[in-house]
C-alpha cells in the first residue's frame, strides 16, 4: 500500500489544541501547542515480549493520509495487536482511575505528525513512577510510550492503546543535531507525499514548502497539494541545475 508517510476522579483538560505550526532547523522547536509534522522518523525496532515494535508516529501519519476506507482498514487491521513505539506525545488530558481495585492514570495525548489523539491507561508501577517523578508529568508534558494498538480511526480522530508502558519523559520535537537522516544528508528525503497520483519527495533543503500545506490542501485538495509540490520542486531543481553550470 502506497501512502504517505483518582484522588478526585476529576478529568483535567487543557485548553483546545492549536493547529498552527512553526518549523525551525533540525526538525523544529515547538512551543507547547505549536506543531510541525514529524516526517520519516527512523523506524524503532525493539523487543516487546515476543513481538517486534513498530514506529507509532509513522503509523499515525500513514493512517491519516489513507485515501480510501479500504486502505484505512488494511492498515489498521495489520497494526492491531502489535506493539508500537510513540515519541513526542503531548499530554492533553489526565484522569486518575480505578478498575477492579487497580490504580491507573488515563491519558489522552496529542501525536503531532498526524493530529490524532493517542489514548491509553497507565497501570504498571514503573511507568506510574516515571510519570510522577520530578518534574511530574502534567498537561503539556511530553512522553514516549510503547503500547499495543487496540483500535484506530480517522473518523474518531484517535488511536487506542493497551498494555501501555511509559518509556521516558520526552521532548515535544526532535532535538537539534543529527537526529534525522535528512540532517546528516541534506539530499535525503525529508517529506514524502503519495496522496496524489504520483509520489512526491521533498528534501531537507526544500522544507520551507511545507508551510503551504494546510492552505493548499484546504483550497485544492490532495492532488492540488501534490501538484504544487511537484511544480515547485521542478522549478527549484531547474534553477539549481543552471546555477551549477555557471
Amino acid at each position: 500500500m502506497n501512502i504517505e508517510h483518582n484522588v478526585s476522579n476529576t478529568i483535567i483538560r487543557s485548553p483546545k489544541k492549536t493547529r498552527s505550526r512553526t518549523q525551525d532547523l533540525g526538525g523544529g522547536m515547538w512551543g507547547v501547542r505549536h506543531w510541525v509534522p514529524i516526517i520519516l522518523l527512523a523506524s524503532s525496532i525493539a523487543s516487546f515480549g515476543s513481538g517486534r515494535t513498530s514506529n507509532g508516529n509513522d503509523f499515525a501519519l500513514y493512517l491519516i493520509e489513507t485515501q480510501t476506507e479500504a486502505q484505512e482498514k488494511e492498515l489498521v487491521d495489520e497494526a492491531i495487536g502489535r506493539p508500537h513505539f510513540f515519541r513526542y506525545l503531548q499530554v492533553m488530558e489526565m484522569e486518575e482511575t480505578r478498575n477492579n481495585g487497580t490504580y491507573g492514570i488515563r491519558i489522552t495525548a496529542f501525536e503531532p505528525s498526524s493530529y490524532l489523539d493517542v489514548c491509553f491507561t497507565v497501570t504498571k508501577p514503573i511507568s506510574l513512577r516515571i510519570l510522577k517523578e520530578s518534574p511530574a508529568t502534567k498537561l503539556g508534558s511530553a512522553i514516549a510510550v510503547t503500547g499495543k494498538i487496540v483500535s484506530a480511526s480517522k473518523k474518531s480522530n484517535k488511536i487506542d492503546l493497551s498494555y501501555t508502558i511509559v518509556r521516558y519523559k520526552d521532548r515535544l520535537s526532535p532535538a537539534l543535531g543529527k537526529e534525522l537522516m535528512c540532517e546528516v544528508d541534506p539530499h535525503s528525503t525529508f517529506y514524502s507525499y503519495t496522496g496524489g497520483n504520483k509520489e512526491v519527495n521533498i528534501t531537507y533543503k526544500d522544507r520551507d514548502l511545507l508551510k503551504n500545506k494546510d492552505k493548499i490542501l484546504a483550497q485544492k485538495g490532495r492532488q492540488g497539494w501534490a501538484d504544487f509540490l511537484s511544480t515547485e520542486v521542478a522549478k527549484r531543481n531547474a534553477t539549481r541545475a543552471m546555477e551549477a553550470k555557471q
